[in-house]
């Protein structure tokens, strides 16, 4: 057993993680709970490690099975056991988790979670490391739904093709557990009405931008170097 998982009942659950935008790391339970939430209130869930950020869900304050995507913030054990009552009462506030709950993918406040059952909550399926044969369609920027129709498809090779919502494109990607960076993407170059192209000005900025792919069998999530989600993605091609 991990250090870092017997020192997780007395730390009540603070990740022992340095702070930063720096990849999360999933250490922990599998599963949270909800605490510290009104009966009457929800769990916000957005796009990036911040209450100012997106709101892109919510989560009934009496959920549990909560997949554990990995936690960033909080103090590592040698601050933990240096710091004071106030100290330690204040990193839990710094701490914010990766989640993934019903088919949805997002941020949260790390102090609202506890360790959960088992019972899986994400309804997303496995996670997938291989990419290549899935194909995926745009569901939504970030929470901002997609207004055209949009997909992607990982091929062989690393060859990436798709259709931005206008046009077809094809480009291909770096794969790595921790940072996905495709390549600018040739595409053709017909012209569609206003909604059709907006959308496809937004897909191509979010592959641009996309540093890391968090993938399960139903669900895809694309972040940028900062961990901030870009867009959602489900899956397109037959089981």
């Amino acid at each position: 057993m991990s250090l870092n998982r017997l020192l997780l009942p007395f730390l009540g659950c603070i990740a022992l993680l340095s702070s930063g935008p720096a990849s999360a790391n999933a250490d922990g339970p599998d599963y949270y709970a909800v605490t510290g939430v009104e009966a009457d209130d929800v769990l916000n869930l957005r796009s990036k490690p911040s209450a100012s950020s997106a709101l892109i869900g919510t989560i009934p304050p009496d959920a549990t099975g909560i997949a554990n995507l990995g936690c960033i913030g909080g103090l590592t054990y040698t601050e933990w056991a240096e710091a004071t009552e106030a100290e330690r009462a204040a990193a839990t506030k710094t701490r914010w988790c990766r989640v993934g709950h019903d088919r949805t993918i997002g941020w949260t406040a790390g102090w609202f979670l506890t360790e959960g059952g088992t019972e899986d909550q994400f309804r997303a399926g496995g996670i997938i490391r291989d990419m290549a044969g899935s194909e995926w369609l745009l569901r939504d920027f970030a929470g901002e739904p997609a207004h055209a129709e949009a997909w992607l498809s990982f091929k062989s090779d690393n060859v990436v093709v798709g259709n931005s919502g206008c046009n077809n494109f094809r480009g291909s990607q770096t794969p790595g557990v921790d940072s996905v960076l495709f390549s600018p993407m040739a595409a053709t170059r017909k012209m569609c009405p206003d909604t059709e192209m907006e959308t496809e000005i937004r897909v191509f900025k979010v592959l641009d931008e996309t540093r890391k792919i968090v993938a399960y069998h139903l669900v895809m999530a694309l972040f940028d170097g900062n961990d901030k989600l870009l867009a959602t993605f489900t899956r397109r091609d037959p089981d």
